[in-house]
C-alpha cells in the first residue's frame, strides 16, 4: 500500500516537500509549556507600555515594532509571551475582543524573533478588509522601523489579460525562450560584424565565407523569433528587460498594496506580479491570502520566490477559525462524467501510445465508471425531479453519512465483474489502481505535447489531458471513498446549452488534518489569532497541532458602561416552531420595539437568508406605517454586499435611521466594522445552525468517529455557530469611546432558562466572560432597557 501512495503521488502531479513530514528541528526537543491566561476581570480603559523616556535598550525587542503610545489592557504581557513561544518553537492559539490589539501583539514579536533567527514572516487572512487593516499596521510599523513588505494578491486577478494559469505558464515559458533565442541572434550579429571587420582589413577568403555562413543563420533564425514574438507575454518581457532596482526602491520605500502595485506596472506596460515575485526575497514581511499557504502548490512556489524553507517562516493566521473550511476547499476533488467521457475518446485519440490491452481495459474502466455515475443520478431521480434541476449543482446522496456504504463504487465493482465474466477479465481494486497508475503516466506524456504545441502556435487553445484527471480521481475515489475522513457525493446539473442533465462525483474532505497538520508541523513559527478561537482543544483536534503551545485569550477591553447585552425571552426558535403565529409574532413585535428604541442604525441577523427575507418583507411593510423615514435593506447571497452596506453606513454617519437586514451565515456577520454611527444595535434571531445536509452529516459522523462519540455535533454544528453569532455580536462597540446594544432573542441564550432547556441552551458555550455580561429580560421590557441605555449617551 505504501507504493501505491507514493505512486498516486505522481498520478496527481503533487510536489509533495518531504519537510513537510520530517522530524521537527530543536524547537520541538525544548519542553513547552501550556499557559492559559485567566481574562483580567475589571480592566482599565488602558495601561502604558513603556515610558517613551526610558532608553530603547531597556525596552523588549519586540518594541522597537510597536507603534502606538500605550498598550490596551494585556496587550504588553501578551506580546512578552508570544515573543517567548515563538522564540521556543510553540504554536501560539490567541483568541483577542476587539480591542485587545490583537493584530500588532501577534505582529510586533513575531517580527523581533524573525529578525533575530533571520526568519521570515507571513501574515494571512481571508477578510478583504482585514488584509486593508494589516496594510495600515504595517505601514505604522515602517515610519517607526525600517521594514520591508510585500503584499500578494492571487495571480489571475492582477494579470493585466486575465490569463488563466496554463496559458500563463505557457506564454513566461516563450518569454524566457525568446530571450535566449534573441541573445543568440544577438551574439551572431556581432559575430558578423566582427568577420566582416576582419574581411576589410584582412581580404581573407575565409572570413567572407564565416560572415555568410553566419548570415544565412541569422536569416534562418528571424522567422523563428517573430513568430515566437507573437506567443509571449509582452508584460513579463518588459520584465525581464527592465533594471529592477528602480522598481525594488519604489516598492519598499513605502508598503504597497496590489492596487499601487498594478497601477505602477500598468504605466509601465508591465505585469505587477512579475515585478513583485522578483523582489520577494528581499521582504520582511508578506501579506497574503490563506490561498498563497493552504494550497500546497502555490506555498512551494511562494517558498521558491522567498529563497526560504517553511521552517525559516514564521506565519500567523488572521480570522483562525476559518482555516478548516478553508482547508477543507483545498482537499476536495471532483471529476465530471464529461471528463471521464473526453478521456476514452484521447485515449483513442492517441491509441499509438497505449499498449493494446492496456487500452482496452483503460477504455473500460473510464467508461464503466462514467456509466455508475449515470446510473447512480437517473435512478435517483422520477420525471417531476428531473424538470425541476436547474443549471447550479445539487447534491445527490449516493453514501450514507453515517453507515457509509458507497452505492456509487459498489455499482461501478459489479459492472467490473460482468466485464471480468463476460470476457474472462480478473480486474479488481488493485489490478484496476495499478492500470490507471500506468494510463496515468502515459498521459503526462500526451500532456508535454499539448503543452508544447500550444507553446509553439500550433494548437490556439492550452489542452488537458482528461486521461491524468479521470485517473486520477478513480485511483484516490477507490482508495478512499469509505475512508471516514471522506466523503463520496454525487453532484448533478443541467446544461444550459444542451438542456441535458449530467453528473460530477466529489471526494469531499470531512476532516482536512492531510493539509493543516504537515504544513502546521513544518513551519518555524504559527500564531492562530481570532477574536472567537475558543475552545483551543478543538482547533488543536481538528487542524492536527501536535506541537507545544501556548494558550492566551483577553477580553474586551473597552469600559463595559459603553455596552447592553440583552438577552430576551422569546420562545426557542426551533425549526420546527418558527412558524406558529404566536411565536412569529413574538418577534415581529419584539423586533419592531427594540428597532423603535434604537438612536442610529440597527444590524439584524437571522438564522438563514429564508428567514431574513421573510422578515425584510415584514419590516419593510412596518416602517410604510410607523415611520416613513426609516430605510429597511437586505443583504442577498450571491449579491455583492458592498453596495448594501456602503447605504447603511451613509445613512448611519449622516444621523439617519436604517435596518441592514442579513443572516448569521453571510458575508456581513464578520471582519466588517460597523463602529460609531454606522450601527448602534446588533440583534441576533435565533440561533443559526448550518442545514443537516448530507455533507454536514458526513463531517460531524466522520469527528465522532475521529474525535469520540458527540464530539462531531459539538465540533462541526454547536461551536461554530457560536463563533459566528459571537463574531456577529462583535460588529458594534469597535472602540474605547463606542456604544452599543448587542440583542439575543431566543431563550435559550438566557441565564434563567438553562436549566428549564437543559442541553438546547447555549448560555454555558459561551466564555464566561462573555456570557456574565448577559442581562434577561422579558421581550415587553426590551425597548425600556434599550431606551434608557442610549439615554446615557444622548447628550453626546
Amino acid at each position: 500500500m505504501n507504493g501505491l501512495f507514493s505512486k498516486i503521488c505522481l498520478i496527481i502531479k503533487r510536489k509533495q516537500i518531504e519537510y513537510f513530514h520530517s522530524p521537527r528541528n530543536l524547537f520541538l526537543k525544548q519542553a513547552g509549556r501550556i499557559m492559559d491566561n485567566e481574562p483580567t476581570k475589571e480592566p482599565t480603559q488602558f495601561t502604558t507600555a513603556y515610558d517613551m523616556k526610558t532608553s530603547q535598550k531597556d525596552a523588549p525587542g519586540f518594541m522597537k515594532y510597536f507603534t502606538k503610545p500605550s498598550c490596551y489592557p494585556n496587550q504588553e504581557d501578551a506580546m512578552k509571551q508570544i515573543a517567548g513561544a515563538l522564540e521556543k518553537g510553540e504554536v501560539v492559539l490567541f483568541e483577542g475582543a476587539c480591542g485587545t490589539g490583537k493584530t500588532l501583539s501577534a505582529l510586533a514579536p513575531a517580527l523581533d524573533i524573525a529578525e533575530k533567527q533571520n526568519k521570515k514572516v507571513i501574515i494571512v487572512t481571508n477578510v478583504h478588509q482585514q488584509m486593508v487593516q494589516f496594510i495600515h499596521e504595517a505601514r505604522d510599523i515602517k515610519r517607526k522601523t525600517d521594514i520591508k513588505v510585500a503584499v500578494m494578491k492571487g495571480k489571475q486577478s492582477v494579470c493585466p489579460d486575465h490569463l488563466d494559469y496554463e496559458e500563463c505558464r505557457a506564454k513566461t515559458e516563450n518569454t524566457y525562450e525568446l530571450l535566449e533565442k534573441e541573445r543568440v541572434y544577438l551574439k551572431a550579429k556581432r559575430e558578423l560584424s566582427e568577420s566582416n571587420e576582419r574581411y576589410k582589413k584582412s581580404g581573407d577568403a575565409r572570413e567572407k565565407h564565416l560572415a555568410e555562413e553566419v548570415e544565412n543563420d541569422l536569416k534562418r533564425m528571424e522567422p523563428e523569433l517573430q513568430k515566437k514574438r507573437e506567443r509571449i507575454c509582452p508584460y513579463l518581457y518588459e520584465v525581464l528587460q527592465s533594471d529592477a532596482a528602480p522598481f525594488k526602491k519604489w516598492l519598499f520605500d513605502d508598503v504597497r498594496s496590489s492596487e499601487d502595485i498594478n497601477e505602477y506596472a500598468e504605466e509601465k506596460g508591465m505585469c505587477g506580479y512579475e515585478l513583485l515575485k522578483r523582489e520577494m526575497k528581499h521582504a520582511d514581511l508578506i501579506l497574503c491570502n490563506y490561498h498563497h499557504v493552504l494550497h500546497q502548490e502555490i506555498f512551494l512556489t511562494l517558498l521558491g520566490w522567498l529563497e526560504k524553507l517553511p521552517e525559516d517562516l514564521i506565519i500567523i493566521f488572521d480570522e483562525a477559525h476559518n482555516i478548516e473550511n478553508a482547508a477543507r476547499s483545498h482537499s476536495s476533488i471532483t471529476i465530471s462524467e464529461r471528463v471521464v467521457d473526453r478521456a476514452i475518446n484521447e485515449i483513442e485519440e492517441h491509441a499509438n501510445y497505449f499498449p493494446e490491452k492496456l487500452k482496452e481495459d483503460a477504455q473500460k474502466i473510464f467508461h464503466l465508471f462514467a456509466e455508475a455515475t449515470r446510473d447512480s443520478y437517473e435512478s435517483s431521480l422520477d420525471f417531476g425531479e428531473r424538470n425541476r434541476i436547474g443549471t447550479s449543482w445539487i447534491d445527490i446522496q449516493i453514501s450514507d453519512p453515517y453507515e457509509r456504504f458507497d452505492h456509487l463504487k459498489e455499482r461501478f465493482l459489479r459492472k467490473i465483474e460482468d466485464y471480468n465474466k463476460a470476457e474472462g477479465k480478473n480486474l479488481n481494486v488493485q489490478s484496476i489502481q495499478n492500470i490507471l497508475i500506468h494510463v496515468s503516466e502515459i498521459g503526462d506524456g500526451i500532456e508535454s505535447v499539448y503543452h508544447e504545441r500550444y507553446k509553439s502556435g500550433a494548437d490556439s487553445v492550452r489542452r488537458k489531458s482528461n486521461i491524468v484527471r479521470s485517473a486520477a480521481f478513480i485511483f484516490a475515489y477507490l482508495l478512499n471513498s469509505e475512508n471516514p475522513n471522506y466523503y463520496p457525493i454525487l453532484n448533478i446539473r443541467r446544461d444550459i446549452e444542451t438542456n441535458e442533465i449530467y453528473g460530477r462525483v466529489e471526494l469531499f474532505t470531512c476532516i482536512p488534518r492531510n493539509v493543516t497538520a504537515p504544513l502546521f508541523e513544518s513551519l518555524g513559527g504559527l500564531v492562530l489569532m481570532s477574536a472567537t478561537f475558543r475552545p483551543f482543544e478543538m482547533a488543536k483536534e481538528t487542524l492536527g497541532i501536535e506541537r507545544p503551545t501556548l494558550e492566551i485569550a483577553y477580553p474586551s477591553t473597552f469600559p463595559l458602561e459603553n455596552r447592553r447585552t440583552f438577552a430576551v425571552s422569546v420562545p426557542p426558535l426551533y425549526q420546527s416552531k418558527r412558524g406558529h403565529v404566536w411565536v412569529r409574532e413574538t418577534v415581529e413585535q419584539t423586533l419592531v420595539s427594540a428597532i423603535c428604541a434604537t438612536k442610529g442604525n440597527t444590524i439584524v441577523y437571522f438564522q438563514s437568508f429564508a428567514e431574513a427575507e421573510k422578515y425584510y418583507s415584514f419590516l419593510s411593510r412596518e416602517w410604510l406605517l410607523t415611520e416613513p423615514g426609516i430605510k429597511v435593506l437586505i443583504d442577498q447571497p450571491g449579491i455583492s454586499s458592498n453596495a448594501v452596506r456602503e447605504e447603511f453606513f451613509k445613512i448611519g454617519e449622516s444621523g439617519g435611521r436604517s435596518v441592514l437586514v442579513s443572516y448569521i451565515f453571510g458575508t456581513l456577520s464578520e471582519g466588517i466594522d460597523f463602529r460609531d454611527d454606522r450601527a448602534r444595535s446588533v440583534i441576533i434571531v435565533g440561533i443559526g445552525y448550518p442545514a443537516l445536509n448530507d455533507r454536514t452529516k458526513a463531517i460531524e459522523a466522520a469527528y465522532d468517529t475521529v474525535f469520540g462519540s458527540g464530539k462531531g455535533w459539538n465540533f462541526v454544528i454547536l461551536i461554530p455557530t457560536i463563533r459566528r453569532i459571537r463574531q456577529a455580536m462583535g460588529r458594534v462597540v469597535r472602540s474605547p469611546t463606542d456604544y452599543g446594544v448587542r440583542i439575543l432573542l431566543d431563550a435559550r441564550f438566557q441565564k434563567s432558562s438553562a436549566p428549564k432547556l437543559g442541553k438546547y441552551s447555549v448560555f454555558k458555550v459561551f466564555p464566561e466572560e462573555e456570557s456574565s455580561e448577559f442581562i434577561d429580560v422579558l421581550p415587553i421590557r426590551l425597548a425600556d432597557e434599550i431606551e434608557n441605555f442610549f439615554e446615557e449617551f444622548s447628550e453626546e
